[in-house]
Parts: structure tokens; sequence; C-alpha cells
């Protein structure tokens, strides 16, 4: 792909996120969503990031493998606890990283 061909790629994704974006927040701000709607973009959000997250933990070279992956897996529980139980950013994601260094330790350790 040429540099035009890209950086008119580029400009179309851009253009189509913000009208995507646009339309859902531009277009339905003010307004009084019924309670069933504004359900469903809650449950929404929590679908999208599993969808985003569960192939990453679970899943080595397009195969679901836990036994390979369980380092992660373990990362990925220690910090949906933590972020259930505590709430925020921050605290989840450290505990996150750290129980994922630690478990790849003891995984290279084990191998």
């Amino acid at each position: 792909m040429g540099s035009t061909e890209g950086w008119i790629a580029i400009l179309s994704l851009a253009l189509g996120t913000f009208l995507i974006r646009y339309s859902f927040i531009g277009l339905l701000a003010g307004r009084t969503m019924p309670p069933w709607f504004e359900r469903t973009m809650r449950l929404a959000v929590l679908s999208i990031f599993a969808a985003l997250v569960v192939p990453l933990v679970v899943m080595e070279h397009g195969v679901a493998s836990i036994a390979a992956r369980w380092p992660h897996a373990v990362a990925a529980l220690a910090t949906g606890i933590v972020a259930w139980r505590r709430g925020g950013t921050v605290l989840p994601l450290a505990v996150g990283m750290a129980t994922l260094h630690l478990a790849l330790q003891a995984k290279a350790l084990i191998d």
C-alpha cells in the first residue's frame, strides 16, 4: 500500500470512529434513556472487555490452552478479585502485573 492509500485508510478509519462515537455521545446527550437501554449499555462494556481479555488469557497460537497459559489465568484472576473487592484501576493493575511476573518466574522454574 502506497503512502497516499495509507493516509486515505487512516483518515477513513478516523472519520468512521468519530461518527460511531458521535452517534452515541452527540445524538443521545441530554436525552433520557429507558432503564433497559442504560442497563444494556452497562453490560455491553463488560462483555466487550471480556471479549478482548479472555482470548489473551487462555489462547496461545490460536488454540485454547490453559495448561500453557496458567500464569496469565492466575494473574487475570488475581486482578479481577482485587478490582472487585477494592475497585479502582492502579491497585488491580499493580497486583496483576506482580502476580504475572511471579507466576512466570514459577513457570520458568517448573519447566
